[in-house]
């Protein structure tokens, strides 16, 4: 199912959907948490439409992030960790933000990454799921936006056509895998089938005879030396490792013909 592939450690996704179905967007992202057992109650949106242009409501959804506590527990493979534990810590809100072509209309790029990077810092929330939809984003720099959140998403899912899809996934290590599924809708579920192939091939494995085998004598390369070879490499002193010994230094000087040596009156060539 798709959500195994959404739903997991990564807490920023982002959906760039080319298909242009921003208005199932919340209804999808929400049955995705819910296939994988997180409740209702974990689950977070902000208000959509002119609410967008106050600053308060993005502040109130953070503070409510970190004054409430989740109740109820996941079953995510993710969060079983904190299933029946006393005292762990509860895993936290999912939040469903508005598609980023309203969040666009009422604030600037700057805010919408920096509200970005607040729920992605914050403790209290688990995941973040935000919809793109390239065709439906007006903003003159539009193209800088979204590749600005595809940097800040660690699992950034691409719905190219009605059966295929793309999936980069960040890990934490550092590690980016990018893999191309072919996707089936039914009446219960969305499946999703990988277009990569099999592992590859192992290479074949040399039996110790055939390791051993010396290259044939027509080769013209060769590694192995024989033993008047290594005599003769032994022997050899390098340019840098010559020693050389201390000496004086002397200066030679081999007289010309046309030099003029008269100690008498060393400036009489010059008429004076």
């Amino acid at each position: 199912m798709l959500s195994n592939l959404l739903v997991t450690q990564q807490k920023v996704v982002l959906i760039i959907d080319e298909l242009n179905r921003e208005r199932l967007a919340p209804k999808f992202i929400d049955g995705l948490l819910h296939e994988q057992g997180q409740e209702a109650d974990t689950i977070k949106a902000l208000p959509t439409g002119a609410n967008l242009k106050h600053v308060s409501s993005f502040n109130a959804l953070i503070t409510e992030c970190a004054t409430n506590s989740v109740s109820g527990t996941t079953t995510q493979a993710a969060d079983e960790q904190t299933v029946g534990c006393p005292g762990a810590k509860p895993a936290g809100y999912n939040i469903i933000l508005p598609t980023l072509a309203d969040l666009l209309c009422y604030q600037p790029p700057a805010f919408v990454f920096g509200f970005l990077n607040r729920l992605r810092r914050s403790e209290e929330v688990r995941r973040v799921f935000l919809w793109a939809s390239p065709k439906h984003l007006q903003h003159p720099d539009a193209t800088y936006i979204l590749a600005g959140c595809e940097y800040i998403a660690e699992l950034v899912l691409r719905l190219e056509t009605d059966t295929l899809l793309s999936l980069i996934s960040r890990k934490p290590g550092g590690g980016v895998t990018n893999k191309r599924y072919s996707c089936k809708v039914t009446k219960n579920e969305f499946q999703v089938t990988p277009l990569d192939g099999g592992p590859a091939a192992p290479a074949p494995q040399l039996s110790a005879e055939e390791e051993q085998t010396p290259e044939p004598v027509n080769s013209t390369f060769k590694i192995e030396l024989d033993e008047d070879e290594v005599v003769a490499r032994n022997a050899l002193t390098l340019p840098y490792e010559r020693a050389s010994e201390p000496s004086e230094g002397n200066i030679i000087y081999t007289p010309d013909a046309d030099d003029d040596f008269d100690e008498e009156d060393p400036d009489e060539d010059l008429c004076i």
